[in-house]
């Protein structure tokens, strides 16, 4: 058994509820390691001061006569009213909506129109295109347009 096994099973050892081989194999392994000797140590130790062996001692009586005191504690406290919630969220619901209505009728100042520019038509030229041949091309274009239209 490694040391993990070991400190898993300490409190089974102290309480008592472990095989006798394997207490012997626990034993042997705490002689040897000081790690596992303290973990044993501190658990032995938190074990004996959490032991209350005065709750042993209380007579069956003392537990009924308990049980009866806390019943009657029960039923003398009045329980603390609950919050309406199923009243009150509908009531706040609504009126948020009316105070934002109101908001969105009375008080919100009216849209204003704004000018716009007119965006006038684009005409195009229609020449442009002569524009955009080389020199050479306009003239020959231009000799064109002469012999057609004038006879040139």
């Amino acid at each position: 058994m490694n040391c993990l096994d070991i400190q898993d099973r300490i409190v089974d050892l102290i309480l008592g509820d472990i095989e006798p081989e394997e207490k012997e194999i626990i034993l042997r392994h705490l002689c040897e390691c000081p790690i596992c000797a303290e973990e044993f140590d501190f658990l032995k130790e938190c074990i004996s001061v959490c032991a209350c062996p005065e709750l042993e001692k209380i007579d069956e009586s003392y537990w009924e006569e308990f049980v009866i005191s806390v019943h009657e504690k029960i039923a003398l406290t009045k329980p603390k009213p609950k919050f309406p919630y199923r009243v009150v969220i509908p009531i706040a619901a609504s009126a948020i909506g009316v105070i934002g209505i109101a908001y969105f009728l009375f008080f919100k100042t009216p849209t204003k129109e704004v000018a716009r520019p007119e965006i006038p038509e684009v005409q195009t030229d229609p020449f442009h295109e002569v524009y955009e041949l080389s020199p050479e091309q306009q003239r020959e274009f231009i000799k064109m347009v002469n012999q057609k239209y004038f006879g040139e």
